[in-house]
């Protein structure tokens, strides 16, 4: 009797638990959301195990071509691009035209032209102008570098945990919750029949708890970091 408690005390532990947990994200979800606190909360949707056939060297070309990161990092080498082609020109002369025509009257009416040229004579000025602006380059590119193996590195990382909880949901789902409620429906008959104790019931009953925590555990982890991967790839992977 005294272990049977202890489990049912076990038991009531994780509720309060779950039940923190809970009130916790919904803050966080408020906070997100700019409300109140106290503010409720929609039921989500039930979780479900959604397929997720895809390969990382898939991922990678997905995400070179649409990640908002790599997107931004391209914008800043063409615009340092930019400005180095602009110093470059600075080393050419500047021409400019201009013409007028002037109304006098009963006086023979003025027409003027005027042609400038600027000739660049500071070339170490221009030169060192130049070069700040291909270190400039340089460095924006080096940063698309650097961005791009970072994004590879996190890709990996979130798409074996994806492909990880996805095996490991499946396995659950298929083969150990099956097999822990037919344990707990067995020892539940034997126990109306007094073959076995209630605590044999108790403990099978807090197995498939504890399994479908797991489960679930498996399903969340599954979707954060599939959530990440179409974050980073800047496309929606699964529906």
């Amino acid at each position: 009797m005294i272990k049977a408690q202890t489990q049912l005390s076990i038991l009531e532990l994780q509720e309060q638990r779950i039940v923190q947990q809970r009130a916790t994200q919904a803050g966080a979800l408020n906070a997100l959301l700019n409300r109140p606190a106290s503010s409720p909360l929609a039921r989500p949707e039930d979780l479900a195990l959604m397929p997720f056939d895809y390969e990382l060297d898939a991922l990678i070309a997905i995400a070179a071509a649409h990640a908002p990161m790599l997107q931004r990092d391209r914008v800043m080498i063409d615009r340092s691009q930019l400005a180095v082609d602009s110093a470059r020109k600075e080393y050419k002369p500047d021409f400019a035209v201009n013409g007028g025509y002037y109304y006098l009257g009963s006086m023979p009416s003025m027409y003027e032209f005027r042609f400038d040229v600027k000739v660049p004579l500071r070339r170490e000025r221009r030169a060192a102008a130049v070069a700040e602006q291909l270190s400039a380059l340089q460095a924006a590119r080096s940063t698309y570098g650097a961005s791009r193996l970072s994004l590879q590195g996190r890709l990996q990382e979130d798409y074996q945990m994806a492909s990880t909880s996805a095996r490991l949901a499946t396995l659950y789902r298929e083969t150990v919750l099956p097999q822990a409620r037919l344990a707990l429906e067995s020892s539940m008959a034997s126990y109306q029949t007094g073959a076995v104790d209630f605590l044999s019931v108790l403990t099978n009953f807090g197995s498939v708890l504890e399994y479908e925590m797991t489960y679930f555990d498996e399903l969340t982890a599954f979707h954060l970091a599939v959530s990440r991967l179409g974050e980073m790839t800047g496309t929606t992977l699964v529906h």
